[in-house]
């Protein structure tokens, strides 16, 4: 099955498990430090593609409770200042190092939104612990989302003055509308997951022990069209969608605008607000 992947350079960022029912990738902690990880990109690349030669099965994205958390955020930020700061005194701008980095980080999820979106397969996501809000942007371009009931997504780009990434405003106002959709990216602080299935943005929130069977479950189920029908019901769906390649483009400018402002100094032990929804 997996003609292209060298699964051992991923190893450190996610493993896979295959299963008679579908496959599990599970991401591991260390996920974001992939764009710097050399070969670690076209690798992702590779493994997507392999896994795209199990049509019908299903296929679910699992995420440790810290590896799309505040904290990792925090630490590829800060690296990004690390980058930035040899140049201090010399250039107001960051370094152009660190809005290659970025650029990086932004092309992985682009290019997997863009798989997910386009795959034969039915998709599910599994979310738990921490999430920074951004990342419900990939969740959201998969077919179907389970979360634990401890789940909570935060909203780090209010303090840090970046506008959210990781395709979040790519699905986001079609999945509750424009307006509500500018609610929750600019004045929500961080969203329990079961406010988040309240609006539509989760289709089950269980107990943490509860995940594997109702993942389980979930994959029986909806591994019921061909790949042809599923296809064809993806593709109707995107065709309401906006332009992908012009919404990565703006998103990824908009966030090289938000390192100008260096975002790395404004982190702090509790800049995550206590407000809720």
């Amino acid at each position: 099955m997996f003609d292209k992947t060298n699964l051992s350079i991923l190893e450190r960022f996610l493993c896979l498990e295959q299963f008679e029912w579908g496959d599990i990738v599970r991401f591991r902690d260390d996920l974001l430090g992939m764009a710097d990880a050399p070969y670690a990109i076209e690798s992702l690349r590779c493994l997507l593609e392999d896994l795209a030669h199990r049509p019908g099965k299903a296929l679910a994205f699992w995420g440790t409770s810290r590896c799309f958390s505040p904290e990792q955020c925090s630490a590829l930020l800060k690296g990004l200042g690390d980058l930035y700061n040899p140049c201090k005194g010399r250039n107001m701008f960051p370094s152009p190092l660190s809005g290659f980095t970025m650029a990086r980080e932004e092309n992985v999820f682009g290019g997997l939104i863009r798989w997910l979106r386009s795959v034969k397969r039915p998709v599910i996501m599994v979310f738990q612990g921490d999430v920074s809000l951004s990342f419900l942007g990939i969740g959201l371009a998969c077919d179907y989302r389970i979360a634990a009931s401890d789940t909570i997504f935060y909203n780090q780009g209010r303090d840090l003055d970046m506008p959210p990434g990781a395709g979040l405003l790519y699905l986001l106002p079609a999945y509750v509308g424009l307006g509500r959709a500018n609610s929750l990216a600019t004045r929500s602080t961080e969203i329990s997951a079961h406010s988040a299935l309240k609006w539509g943005l989760l289709d089950e929130v269980v107990t943490p022990s509860e995940l594997d069977q109702t993942l389980q479950t979930m994959a029986v189920e909806v591994s019921c069209f061909s790949p042809e029908t599923l296809d064809t019901i993806k593709q109707l769906l995107n065709s309401r969608l906006p332009d992908f390649d012009t919404y990565f483009t703006i998103e990824t400018q908009g966030l090289d605008r938000a390192l100008r402002g260096r975002p790395w100094e404004k982190l702090s032990n509790n800049g995550m607000g206590d407000a809720s929804l």
